[in-house]
């Protein structure tokens, strides 16, 4: 179903042309386009991880199970991101491929939106990041899987200084998450980008070497342009800070290893 491009108004666009495998579940793009051609207005984030996120998208919407989130891209009209409607379920329910994965799935029960996107969330349940050096340094106990530059900059991303990890926590280096043994609850804050003055939730760091552009709007092209913004701003949760180049080139070289 991810890959399904009969989900959408004209059969060209899935889940998969603006979370694209290849490019690390994203699209390299500063904000998404539909499948009418419209640029939304918000950047596609990774989908690494995305189960253990305690609130999802970008804003507070109130959507905490991904079961809720699929709706949004399917049924979406302003603008408009995949055109689904009752059209595309009966495409879908007159597949024989599709009847019969879905009745090992779902026994007795019809395949509807319902059935679409819990199939959907139990695989994006399953997306996750490639092992990292981080990974190797922290769980496996390998001492030189981190360099000295990205050790150092482990140091500055974990100090009181910067407080990095005040806002991008957990082993999914992210806002707040959900598992069995924790239900926290959702975290969105003010990062000043554009000049905005919404709220929005931290997003995982894993694989961020891979996910450029960056932020909410996709308006920062690289990760030293993600450190001077936040060098230069001045907003809540934020400490006030300031890096040397060699420290600048240490905190990206941990960045890069996630």
């Amino acid at each position: 179903m991810f890959n399904e491009t009969r989900l959408s108004v004209d059969n060209t666009y899935s889940c998969a042309s603006c979370h694209q495998p290849n490019r690390h579940f994203t699209d390299g793009l500063s904000k998404a386009i539909g499948v009418t051609g419209e640029q939304h207005s918000l950047n596609t984030p990774t989908l690494y991880n995305t189960g253990f996120n305690a609130s999802l998208g970008w804003q507070d919407t109130g959507i905490t199970e991904l079961e809720q989130q699929h709706l949004v891209p399917l049924l979406n009209t302003h603008p408009i991101e995949m055109g689904y409607s009752n059209q595309q379920r009966n495409v879908i329910a007159a597949d024989k491929q599709y009847q019969q994965a879905f009745e090992v799935a779902f026994p007795d029960q019809q395949i509807s939106l319902e059935n679409i996107v819990r199939a959907l969330a139990s695989y994006v349940r399953t997306i996750r990041p490639p092992t990292s050096a981080f990974d190797n340094y922290l769980f496996q106990d390998d001492s030189t899987a981190l360099s000295k530059q990205a050790k150092a900059g482990l140091e500055l991303f974990f100090s009181e200084r910067l407080s990095c990890s005040h806002c991008h926590a957990s082993l999914n280096f992210s806002g707040p998450i959900k598992h069995s043994l924790s239900q926290a609850p959702p975290v969105f804050h003010v990062t000043g980008v554009g000049g905005s003055i919404k709220p929005f939730r931290a997003p995982t760091l894993r694989a961020i070497r891979h996910t450029a552009p960056y932020m909410h709007n996709g308006s920062l092209a690289t990760l030293t342009a993600v450190i001077d913004h936040y060098e230069n701003t001045s907003v809540e949760r934020v400490a006030v800070f300031k890096l040397s180049q060699q420290e600048r080139s240490q905190l990206v070289a941990f960045l890069q290893s996630l």
